[in-house]
Order: structure tokens, then sequence, then C-alpha cells
């Protein structure tokens, strides 16, 4: 990669890092010593995690429509500021209403991260090596999981000392990216000082159902280990707190594996790569629930876990903005919001049978869900495929609009279920961002 590619690449890095890895899945780590202190039950605390998943949910919808209307940079720096003060005000968190509180702010900023940087990747990296560069920006989730491990060793249960280090952390990548990310939208399309819009195509596709229905799966599959690991190498595999932390920093250092995500779609196939990676998955959380009292196993589910689930992630990424090579923070933002509406329904729900059937019934239901999205694949349409390539293509050779072979599909009216209402999303997206640039003027 060129210099500046790689500046961008490491200030994404960072970012993905803060606010996946710090202010979002940092949680499950700390959350033994925050339900002594601030007193919670196992269904309380499934349900304050989902807290962080409904703000990520929020955030993700806006922030993929408002970074095309006002550039990367200012959603990027949003992303990180906002982060900081979720963390900061979980910090001083005295109950279990203002920690939720707090956590759903917090875990809005995940949702506003990613969709700026992968259209600063698209416009600013070459196409040959976009796939690798979103995957390395994905694995930052690893990078910070793999960062709060020493620092629970450090604070040694002074959760609210780590998690002010944390906004600290935040602050200072805020100010990185402010520095790095590109201001406005330079290469995607749009002509200097024009409100004029290149034509895209709509937001609804009909490959995409597929996609929305293995995301939202694998994110049910994976909130049970995000939760409540922590507690069950505890109360199920009875090892002390430090335990824990060793095993958080095994999900984060393997979740670098997931960098290479891009690489094996590319050599495997992303059918290949999408299912052997879910039965890793599964093995991981089937490791944890019949073999909770061996050091090995535990070790062993919690690093096949970080390297499944990153690069799960990563599939994802590269699936999305295959499907939406034109719009390529919806093709990031669509999996990513249907991960995090697998996780806002599977969190409670650990919980619930947790506390109602125990710890290794809860995983093992969990690494069935895991199997049976195995049975969704990739179905790729060559002809729809080199139309979009067509259309980046041309995008980024002349810069000037040009005509998308789809910019004439309307919004459909009727969604799947499990989609969000992505047609009202949009106008509402226009709408505030015709506002911010009214204020910025």
């Amino acid at each position: 990669m060129k210099r500046s590619e790689m500046r961008l690449v490491l200030a994404g890095t960072l970012l993905t890092g803060v606010s996946y890895g710090l202010a979002r899945f940092a949680y499950g780590l700390f959350l033994p010593s925050m339900r002594e202190d601030v007193g919670l039950s196992s269904a309380m605390a499934g349900a304050i995690g989902s807290g962080a998943y409904v703000g990520y949910c929020l955030a993700i919808v806006v922030s993929a429509l408002l970074v095309e209307r006002l550039g990367p940079r200012f959603v990027a720096v949003t992303a990180a500021l906002i982060a900081a003060a979720g963390m900061a005000i979980i910090s001083i968190s005295t109950s279990p209403l203002l920690l939720a509180g707090a956590i759903l702010l917090a875990g809005t900023s995940t949702g506003l991260a990613s969709p700026p940087m992968a259209q600063a990747v698209s416009a600013s990296i070459a196409p040959a090596r976009q796939n690798r560069a979103n995957t390395i920006i994905n694995a930052g989730t690893s990078l910070g999981v793999a960062i709060s491990g020493p620092v629970a060793f450090i604070a040694t249960g002074q959760w609210r000392l780590a998690y002010a280090a944390f906004a600290v952390a935040a602050l200072l990548n805020a100010l990185l990216l402010l520095v790095t990310m590109p201001r406005a939208n330079s290469g995607t399309g749009r002509q200097s000082g024009s409100r004029q819009e290149e034509p895209r195509g709509g937001l609804w596709r009909p490959r995409a159902l597929m996609l929305v229905v293995a995301a939202t799966s694998t994110g049910l599959a994976s909130a049970a280990y995000w939760t409540f690991s922590s507690e069950a190498v505890v109360m199920l595999g009875h090892f002390d707190q430090a335990m824990t932390n060793i095993v958080w920093i095994l999900i984060g250092v393997a979740g670098l594996i997931g960098s290479l995500a891009g690489d094996l779609v590319k050599r495997l196939g992303l059918n290949v790569t999408h299912r052997a990676t879910l039965a890793a998955l599964a093995l991981s959380l089937g490791l944890l629930a019949l073999i909770p009292s061996s050091l090995p196993a535990v070790l062993f589910s919690a690093a096949l876990f970080g390297g499944a689930y990153i690069m799960l992630t990563g599939v994802y990424l590269v699936w999305g903005i295959r499907l939406y090579a034109d719009r390529p923070a919806i093709g990031l933002g669509l999996p990513f919001l249907m991960i995090a509406v697998g996780q806002i329904v599977g969190s409670p729900l650990a919980g619930y049978l947790i506390g109602s059937r125990g710890y290794a019934f809860c995983f093992i239901v969990f690494a069935l869900i895991a199997l049976a999205t195995m049975l969704v694949g990739y179905r790729s349409d060559e002809k729809q495929d080199k139309r979009q390539e067509e259309v980046v293509a041309a995008r980024g050779a002349c810069r000037k609009p040009v005509s998308s072979a789809m910019s004439g599909s309307p919004v459909p009216r009727f969604y799947m279920p499990a989609m969000p209402p992505l047609g009202l999303m949009d106008r509402i997206g226009r709408s505030v961002g015709d506002w911010l640039r009214s204020v910025r003027r």
C-alpha cells in the first residue's frame, strides 16, 4: 500500500478498536465486577448489553446515509467523540439505569464508525487493495479487545478507572482522525461545489435477503459468548477473574487473524470461507459448554471465537460491498446492522436461558444456531456485479456523475420482517444532512 493508504488504514483500525473493542465489547470483560458494584441480575445484564446494540442499530443506518452527504471525516470524528463521552459516563455510573444509558451512548459510536471508513477506503484506495484494507480495518475490533484485557489486569477490578482510560484513548483517536481522514467525498462522484448527486442503485436489492439472514443469525449466535463468556469461565469452569482477562486477551489477539478475510475470500471463495468460519464459531461455543473446566479447551475456545467472529464480520463486509459496489457505506452498514439486530435478540435470550437452564444449555443452543446458519450462502450474479464494477470504475476515472444500471430502481414499500425501514431512514438522513449543511454555512 502507499503511505497515504497506510495512514488511512491505521486511523480506521484504531477507530474500530476504540469503538467496537473498548466502547462496546469490553462490557463483557468487566461484567462480573460491574454486577458486584451496581447489582445486576443475569437478565438485567443481558438487557443492558442489548442497549449497546440498540444504539448501534440506530446509528449505523443514519451513518451510512449521512456519510454520503457530509463526508467520512465528520462522521468518523463524531464517532470517536461519542465513544469518549459514553465511556466517561460509564466510569462514573452508580445505578443500573445510568449504566444502561451510558452503554447505549457508547454503543452508538460503533454504528457511526464503520460506514465512513468503508466510504473513505472506496474513495482513497485502489480497488485491488480495498478488500484487504477493509478487512484490516474491521479487525481493529480485536485490537481493542486485546488492549482491554491487559488494562483489566492492571486495573484489577477497577472497571471505572479502565473506562476512564478508554475515554482518553477515544479522544486521542478523534484527533488522529481529524488530521488523517479525507475532508469530503473526494472521488465518490460529486462535482466540487455542486449539490447534484450521482445516481445510485436502490437500497433494497434481491440478493440482499441471504446476506440479511446470514448476518442476523451470526449476530444471534455470537451474542452469548460476547456477553456471558467471562461469567461462564468463572461460574461453569470455576476459574478466577484473572482467567477471564486471559480469555479476553486471547479473543482479541486471535481476532487479528480476521484481517485475512479478504484474502481468504479471494482464494477459497466467499461461501467456503463463510461456512468454515461458522463451524469454528459453533465449536468455540460447544467447547465452553461441554468441557469448561479444561484449561486448554477454554483457551482454545477463546482463540477460536475471536478469530471466527472477526473473520465472519470481514466476510459479510466483502459480501455487502459486492452487492452494493456503487454504495460502499450501505454495503458495510446493512450486514453490520443485521449482526447487531441478531445480538439485540441474542443477549437477553442468553440471559434468560442461563437463568432458567444454565450456562451449558445456553451455549449449546447458540452453537446450533451457528451451525444452522451454514445453510445460507452467497449467490453471485455476474452480470449485475460487472455492471456495478463498471459504475465504480467510471466514477473513479472521471469523477463525474455516471448512470448506474440500478439507479432507476425505486425503494420498495414492502420489506422483509428482518429489514429496517430503509426508505424512511433514507428520507430522514437526507433531511438531517440538509439541516447540518445549512448550519455549517
